[in-house]
């Protein structure tokens, strides 16, 4: 299993308070079988930099983890990046980088909306070379209200991380649902546990891999091909994806939904 989405990169955000944390984060990883587990800290501006402001801590830290585990995990450094309209150039500057050092970036957009200028930056990004991978979609208040939204994203190449917490109902029943419904449709490409902790919001992701094998064996599959060539860089075929249900149009559509074109202004 491979974990695209963790803070356990200690003293740096709301994630791992400390080094003994971080142990404890990690051995939680290699019980529950990931082989691979990327450190994603968040760069949020003004509200959590140190990640990126200081690379030489964040690399000392790092490299210090990744050889006491080195025999038993690999560890994948990186950085959740939160949306903002000079994301392209940060990431062109070297301030900011995906996986490894890859072009392959984790971004998350705030909970409640789709900023208006995503699709242009994704398309810009995609133009560049680079493939985002949207955190966590099933938390945003604006997709789940607007699937369409997430069709939208996706035919720029944007690709999708599920929470496995959100599964395990850490964030409501709605986001347990639309999680489901994500993966039936083919838009689940990478899990992350997103752990911040040793307890409460912890490293388990073993199961989310294993509810995803029982709702859909063929996205399951193509996962386990997949997961290991996204963090590296590598570009991958994902499946193409299905319609949503019908019961969840009927829902959004008596929402008087707006369109995309309408979230750009025009």
């Amino acid at each position: 299993m491979v974990d695209f989405h963790s803070h356990v990169l200690f003293d740096v955000d709301d994630g791992s308070e400390s080094l003994e944390m971080s142990m404890k984060m990690i051995e939680q990883s290699i019980s529950e079988g990931v082989r691979i587990l990327a450190l994603t800290p968040h760069h949020i501006k003004g509200l959590f930099e140190q990640a990126m402001e200081n690379k030489e801590s964040y690399e000392e830290k790092f490299q210090f983890l990744k050889k006491k585990y080195e025999d038993r995990i690999e560890l994948v450094k990186s950085v959740e990046l939160m949306i903002r309209e000079d994301l392209l150039e940060e990431l062109q500057s070297g301030k900011t980088f995906g996986y490894g050092g890859s072009k392959t970036v984790l971004v998350e957009f705030n909970l409640l909306e789709v900023p208006t200028y995503a699709e242009g930056l994704f398309y810009k990004m995609k133009k560049e070379g680079y493939q985002v991978i949207l955190a966590h979609p099933e938390r945003n208040k604006a997709l789940r209200e607007d699937p369409e939204l997430l069709y939208h994203l996706h035919d720029l190449g944007v690709l999708y991380q599920l929470n496995a917490g959100s599964l395990l109902g850490q964030f409501g029943e709605k986001v347990t649902k639309f999680s489901k419904e994500l993966i039936k449709v083919n838009l689940i490409h990478a899990i992350g546990s997103d752990g911040h902790k040793d307890k409460v919001r912890d490293m388990r992701i073993r199961h989310a891999y294993e509810e995803m094998k029982e709702l859909n064996p063929e996205a399951y599959e193509r996962l386990l091909e997949n997961s290991e060539k996204l963090i590296r860089g590598e570009s991958v075929e994902v499946l193409p994806y299905k319609p949503w249900t019908e019961s969840v149009k009927v829902r959004v559509k008596k929402k008087k939904k707006k369109s995309f074109l309408a979230f750009l202004g025009f």
